[in-house]
């Protein structure tokens, strides 16, 4: 799944707030901060009270906390359709936590030892049959935005290995039979 970020600004002149002669040094900032997440693939929606009114009308969240706080509860951050901050624009740090990466854009390491741990677990319940498990670790992997073909290559190992074994269990089970390549036991009549 694809990060997606989502600024509800307040009535600005422009779509950044950073024109005019007197430019607020937290909003070129934070304009930057997003044009550098928009680099490392992450989806970035902006939207001003003042020219897409519609935007703000649209999300039940942002429409009740306007309702009830008024407009100084501006800019609402929304990180993965959840709220990440209210009322003030937050530094390249804080959005790199909320996101899951590092400020050099790649996925931090606890997020991708917690992805490594989920597919390994998949992979297990796909190879010890067990169902359950699996449905529970592949529901969990979607949920912390683990790509679909990593979930897919998780599960088709699984099945792999489980092949490998069955073929193995078999092969040691015709060898203690006795059968032979052709499939034949001896005394079966058919060699």
């Amino acid at each position: 799944m694809k990060a997606t970020i989502e600024i509800y600004d307040p009535a600005m002149c422009c779509s950044t707030g950073v024109c005019g002669t007197d430019v607020d040094d937290t909003l070129a900032d934070f304009a930057g901060d997003l044009k550098w997440l928009k680099s490392k693939g992450i989806e970035v929606k902006r939207f001003n009270l003042g020219q897409e009114p519609e935007a703000f009308k649209s999300n039940p969240h942002v429409l009740a906390r306007l309702q009830k706080e008024g407009s100084g509860v501006l800019p609402v951050i929304m990180v993965n359709s959840e709220v990440a901050s209210e009322g003030g624009y937050p530094g390249r740090e804080h959005l790199c936590e909320w996101l899951g990466i590092t400020t050099n854009g790649e996925q931090d390491q606890h997020s991708e030892s917690v992805h490594a741990e989920l597919l390994h677990n998949l992979q297990e319940s796909v190879l010890t049959g067990n169902t359950s498990a699996m449905a529970a670790f592949f529901k969990t992997g979607e949920e912390a935005g683990i790509d679909l073909q990593a979930l897919v290559g998780a599960m088709q190992n699984g099945l792999n290995e489980r092949q490998g074994i069955t073929q193995q269990v078999v092969a040691k089970a015709n060898e203690l039979l006795g059968v032979q390549q052709n499939g034949c036991t001896p005394g079966g009549g058919c060699c």
